[in-house]
């Protein structure tokens, strides 16, 4: 599962969607001095709902993953 995420330069995710690779799914349009990142879930975030992933999560733009905000641990 994919979650194309719209973030600024501290990893904060304004804006995302999942793809499920089954449906078509918008690609959200990154406002200037935001970048749209295409993370690829592991099976423990597939699980979480998208507002937790969005709130409990940021973009670490050099491994294109997420990370946890209250432990800068991966989940």
């Amino acid at each position: 599962m994919l979650l194309l995420a719209v973030h600024d330069h501290a990893g904060t995710i304004i804006g995302a969607v999942i793809d499920d690779g089954e449906h078509p799914t918008p690609t959200p349009v990154p406002p200037e001095d935001y970048t749209l990142a295409r993370i690829e879930l592991t099976d423990e975030q597939a699980r979480l709902p998208l507002d937790e992933l969005c709130t409990r999560m940021r973009v670490d733009a050099r491994t294109n993953t997420l990370t946890a905000l209250d432990d800068n641990s991966a989940v």
